[in-house]
């Protein structure tokens, strides 16, 4: 069995990769775009992970960018160490764990306030100014349904 702490870094042709067909995460034609546009600013910044037979397990949104660049290739990192349970349920941890961290606020703001004086394009960081009652305060960009999902209302 390989060191499984080991991470080995390949490129591998786009056409050769496959796409896990149980997918629960969903990627619209707009993150899709966003995920093409942080690929073009920061570069590859996290490999696609597939299992020892191309099998996607995390990075459907970033092959799905890399398809929209026209790339022919991608940086991919195998995980051939998992078990067939184990590739299953990263497919879903790995969406989900990020979920659950939180936002320092005043921290945010400083940041994104300096990163707006210095001209840099909020939407590369998936936030926008918010001009309302708020008073200027940066806000992530979600879609309507997927804030309604995270506070419990609006169902």
């Amino acid at each position: 069995m390989p060191d499984s702490n080991l991470l080995n870094v390949e490129y591998r042709k786009v056409e050769t990769l496959i796409p896990y067909a149980r997918n629960p995460r969903t990627h619209s034609d707009e993150q899709v775009a966003k995920i093409a546009a942080s690929i073009i600013e920061f570069g590859w910044t996290s490999p696609v992970l597939v299992d020892g037979a191309s099998g996607i397990i995390a990075g459907h949104g970033r092959l799905a960018a890399a398809q929209r660049l026209g790339l022919a290739e991608v940086p991919v990192i195998e995980l051939a160490h998992l078990s067939p349970a184990q590739k299953r349920a990263y497919v879903i941890a790995d969406n989900r764990l990020a979920l659950d961290a939180g936002w320092n606020d005043e921290l945010l703001a400083l940041e994104l306030a300096e990163l707006t004086e210095a001209g840099y394009d909020l939407a590369l960081t998936g936030f926008h100014r918010d001009r309302g009652p708020a008073g200027g305060r940066c806000r992530p960009r979600r879609r309507p349904r997927e804030r309604h999902r995270q506070t419990g209302r609006g169902r």
